[in-house]
């Protein structure tokens, strides 16, 4: 269960995102009790400590009576949870064996993160503290409190600090002199002597009624130089000249891809660099001298909140060369399927030249239209340019993935270098030195450079920032106030939204005039990324929540406009009303669009809004979160929200709800915590829209309970044959056949050969490659892939090895495509787990370790993965087998399951077979064997008893072992050594050979295992 206990602005909890009602803590003491282990590390105290600290005034044999009363009355406001609140002996505990979350202590750690970086984060600091900052259970008054509170507000003036934030820090601690002295360093920035100079009196005044002392010479120095600004009016600023230097090489790259694409030759372009070092310039130049035959298409990706779906294919549509297509609608209203060969055809009509522009904020939708748009561009008039940074990326970044998966002659990189301390000079005009000091000042920064050669002060500012504001302090304070305002407009802003911000029409113009802004008939933008934000973090958090407020007031009343936008400037805005109305829609847009990372992250916006939604619509929106956090592998999540889904939907009784989120929460519980808890929610499931008599969510219920009983989660080349996997599918059939449902008979269909095959019919891969073909008509191609990753599965058990990569390799694109990487994950796993079994051991450690270092959250999979790795770095006698298997146990979200819990001690068993550590059972190897007979895993149970025997641990035969496993643990070498040749595992077959009284055979097992490289293995079966 997950308990989150909110401590920040006030005291609540909840259980599974259902809130405990306040009138429940009516007992002052047991809420306390409550809040003092939340702020405890380890949510733990011995009573001793618990009673000192809310009882300090009583002799502990007073004081334990009354703990034990206000844990009772503690324990009833959690009800009917149990386990929630314990006290053991002498330690009180909370949440144990719980996934505990603590609003203050969640703060802490974020803010720590962001304090860490060198240096901080503004922006990061200001959204994290938030405006007013939070304040620690402001209502409580006792003494015990007050330590955790000091260090809370501590922190919070850390924040405020880097966030520059000296108003708020000052109404936090009025005499921080750092505060103050950043209030008179901004004013000076800003060239406003009047607001400095009422700074330092302030400061002085403060200093001397509360310490008694006068500001220090850092303040004084301060003062006299606003005290000497020149207020006369704005200088005339020197402008950078407008060549592009050091890029000839880049253009004529360019240049030759048009001149293929004129000859039917396409091509991608990948500009990558560093912000700043001129990416969008070097874009610019080459559209601008290009022939007027060639049509050109720009659109950008934007650095919102949750990006626009589509976004720079939008604004392609939406341009005067678009207006005789119809791609505009179909991008507005179309499915992804529609999308994509639209935008195909639109750009594919002539001599093309498509511009993205900085990809790296682009949404999943855009992402996917990249990837299906590179894989076809070779045979057709188009150079699709795309921008990107390429510092900064992460490995489980969405469009790392992409870059990694971009090969072919018709892909082009064009990485982007800082430019040269000769460039620096020419760009500048400086000497010799003042070009080596702009050069090592900015890294050689193209925008850098030009922003400080703008500044035009006699001495080079110590940072770009100071470059960038200076250049606005000296403009009149109307024109600074529009940059304010515009700077919260991320990529730009349309004129008419920069001309509803600004008084009049004179700030435009004058901001245009000196160059800080870039205008053209339809918008304005700051001259660069970079000098948007550095205006946007100069910005107090009121300003900054000011401004978004103003621009989302002018965004509301215009008709169509981005909802994508509107949720971004609401949310950064503290407009939570417009964020609920709005945020719904606009996540439904993203998921329509296949933009799910998107979708979940608006939803979690909307969620964890402080504006109240009625519990059916909650329950709704988890739900919808749930989906989309599945599909990009985020199954900790997935799993999460739709269990908060089905809880409000059980208690506000929504049965359409419940019966769209059980099936999600069983697809998610598979990969985050084993088939076990996926059986108990589809099975539920089925209960329910059995009861509900609705045939279409019955179906699909019982297609994922046949799921859950399948062999999806099993890395073995044995089959475990499941008649209750089979019935589930058999059913799902005949219901999805009345209903005319392609889409849910490939997923019956599926499930139904899988069973079939599992039981030795091979008639079950007719099933499989029927459905196949059949999930095409589904237009999620997540449908597909599951359809691939049974069929791969059941070939590998079924011992038919070439099946396996030829599946595998039509899958892994489609997973690719759509973004499926569990599907992906999975039909590199069964690849994997198929090289094994023939042998091919180098090549299956290569994808395990592969698989493992890739980012993303696989779930039970990787300690799967981790468990074959294990067994052939050991059979091969590599230390490190040991490690890679303690990693894998130690993952106790995943090792509850009961399966996960064999599989892996199949493993640990047989690595004590090859170093002859295992003398007897293992506690937990008995355990294990226990639970998986239990729970029905035959297969494992067979495995494992088998590996124990071999240990020479005498252990009973489990109930009917299945395939090769029968006459293994019987005895029956020559029946066992033919069964596991015809499923094509070369390991076992021979280990069965190498104990064979049968010399011939025994020779023949232990030159296998020679050929293998098992010499680990050799000397254990001597």
């Amino acid at each position: 269960m997950d308990v989150d206990v909110r401590l920040l602005d006030g005291f609540s909890v909840r259980l599974d995102g259902v809130p405990v009602e306040d009138a429940a803590w009516h007992r002052r003491k047991s809420a306390e009790l409550v809040q003092l282990l939340a702020l405890t590390p380890g949510a733990r105290l011995h009573r001793e400590r618990v009673v000192d600290a809310l009882w300090p005034d009583l002799p502990l044999d007073q004081a334990l009576p009354r703990l034990h009363k206000a844990a009772h009355f503690a324990r009833r406001a959690l009800s009917p949870a149990e386990g929630i609140l314990e006290l053991r002996q002498d330690v009180v505990a909370l949440a144990g064996g719980h996934t505990l979350r603590v609003d203050a202590v969640e703060f802490e750690a974020a803010a720590r993160r962001a304090l860490d970086q060198v240096p901080p984060d503004p922006r990061g600091c200001a959204h994290l503290v938030g405006d007013p900052p939070p304040v620690l259970l402001p209502d409580a008054l006792e003494d015990w409190i007050d330590a955790h509170r000091e260090h809370h507000k501590a922190l919070v003036a850390e924040l405020l600090a880097a966030a520059g934030q000296w108003e708020a820090l000052l109404r936090l601690d009025p005499v921080n002199e750092a505060a103050h002295l950043g209030l008179l360093r901004s004013a000076l920035r800003r060239g406003d002597r009047t607001a400095g100079l009422r700074a330092f009196d302030a400061m002085e005044r403060v200093l001397d009624e509360e310490l008694q002392v006068a500001p220090g010479p850092g303040a004084l120095a301060l003062r006299d130089a606003l005290v000497a600004l020149d207020t006369s009016g704005p200088p005339d600023l020197p402008r950078a000249g407008n060549a592009l230097l050091e890029r000839s090489g880049e253009l004529e790259s360019l240049h030759a891809c048009v001149s293929a694409a004129q000859a039917g030759r396409g091509s991608l372009v990948l500009v990558s660099g560093d912000a700043g070092v001129g990416k969008s310039a070097l874009a610019r130049a080459f559209i601008d001298g290009l022939a007027g035959d060639v049509t050109v298409h720009v659109g950008s990706c934007d650095d919102l909140v949750a990006p626009r779906s589509l976004g720079p294919f939008q604004d392609m549509a939406a341009e005067p060369a678009a207006r005789d297509s119809d791609v505009r609608g179909i991008l507005e209203a179309g499915t992804m399927p529609e999308v994509l060969p639209a935008l195909l055809a639109f750009l594919g009509r002539g001599p093309t030249v498509a511009v993205v522009e900085d990809l790296h904020w682009a949404d999943d939708a855009t992402l996917d239209a990249m990837r299906y748009l590179a894989r076809r561009l070779a045979t057709l008039p188009v150079v699709l340019v795309t921008t990107f940074r390429s510092s900064g990326l992460a490995d489980d970044h969405p469009l790392t993935g992409l870059l990694g998966s971009l090969l072919g002659e018709n892909v082009v990189r064009l990485p982007l270098e800082s430019l040269s301390v000769t460039a620096v000079r020419d760009l500048g005009g400086f000497d010799d030195d003042e070009a080596a000091e702009v050069h090592r000042i900015t890294g050689g920064n193209p925008f850098f450079v030009t922003e400080v050669v703008a500044a035009g002060d006699d001495a080079v500012p110590t940072t770009v920032r100071d470059a960038v504001l200076g250049r606005i302090a000296v403009l009149p304070p109307e024109v600074r106030e529009l940059l304010r305002k515009l700077s919260v407009v991320p990529g730009g802003a349309e004129r008419w939204l920069a001309e509803a911000l600004a008084t009049d029409s004179e700030p435009l113009v004058t901001a245009e005039a000196s160059g800080v802004l870039l205008g053209d008939a339809d918008g304005l933008s700051f001259r660069h990324e970079l000098a948007r934000r550095a205006v946007e973090s100069s910005l107090t958090g009121t300003e900054l929540r000011a401004a978004h407020r103003e621009v989302l007031d002018v965004l509301l009343e215009v008709p169509g406009a981005s909802r994508a936008r509107l949720v971004h400037h609401a949310a950064l805005g503290g407009r939570f009303r417009e964020l609920v109305e709005i945020g719904p829609e606009a996540a439904a847009e993203a998921a329509r669009q296949g933009a799910h990372r998107q979708c979940a992250e608006i939803l979690r916006l909307v969620l964890e809004s402080p504006h109240t939604l009625s519990d059916h619509e909650t329950a709704r929106l988890w739900w919808e979160r749930s989906y989309s956090s599945y599909v990009v592998n985020r199954f900790d999540a997935a799993f999460t929200s739709a269990e908060t889904a089905v809880a409000l939907a059980d208690r506000v009784e929504d049965r359409h709800v419940l019966m769209d989120a059980l099936p999600v929460l069983a697809r998610a519980a598979m990969f985050a915590r084993g088939p076990e808890a996926a059986r108990a929610a589809a099975q539920r499931a089925v209960d329910v829209s059995r009861r509900e008599k609705d045939p279409a969510h019955l179906a699909a219920a019982l297609t994922e309970l046949a799921r859950t009983h399948s062999n999806l989660p099993s890395v073995s080349v044995v089959a475990q044959p499941s008649s209750a996997s089979e019935e589930a599918a058999i059913e799902a059939l005949e219901i999805a056949l009345d209903l005319d449902r392609p889409e849910l008979v490939a997923r019956s269909l599926c499930y139904r050969g899988e069973a079939r095959m599992s039981r030795g019919d091979l008639s079950g891969f007719e099933d499989l490659e029927r459905a196949v073909e059949l999930a095409v008509s589904d237009p999620r191609l997540e449908t597909r892939v599951r359809c691939l990753v049974n069929a791969a599965g059941s070939a590998f058990r079924a011992g038919h090895l070439a099946d396996v990569e030829r599946l595998v390799a039509t899958g892994l694109p489609l997973a690719e495509e759509c973004e499926f990487y569990a599907g992906q994950y999975r039909l590199r796993l069964t690849r994997a787990a198929a090289r094994a079994s023939s042998g091919a051991w180098d090549a299956a450690v290569d994808e395990l370790e592969d698989l493992l270092r890739s980012p993303g959250d696989p779930g039970i999979m990787a300690p799967l993965a981790r468990s074959i790795l294990a067994r052939l770095l050991a059979r091969r006698g590599q230390p490190q087998a040991g490690a890679v298997l303690a990693e894998a146990r130690a993952d106790e979200r995943r090792t509850q399951s009961a399966f996960v819990t064999g599989v892996l001690e199949v493993a640990a068993t047989e690595l004590g077979w090859l170093d002859g550590s295992l003398a007897e059972a293992t506690p937990a190897a008995s355990d294990a064997l226990r639970r998986v007979t239990a729970e029905g895993y035959a297969v494992v149970a067979a495995e494992l008893t088998a590996y124990l025997r071999r240990a020479d641990v005498p252990v009973d035969a489990p109930p009917d072992p299945p395939g090769p496993w029968a006459p293994t643990l019987a005895g029956r070498t020559a029946e066992a050594v033919a069964a596991w040749g015809r499923l094509g595992e070369r390991y076992e077959r021979a280990v069965v050979q190498a104990g064979s009284a049968d010399p011939a055979q025994r020779d023949e097992g232990l030159k296998t295992l020679v050929d293998l490289g098992a010499v680990a293995t050799i000397p254990a079966v001597d």
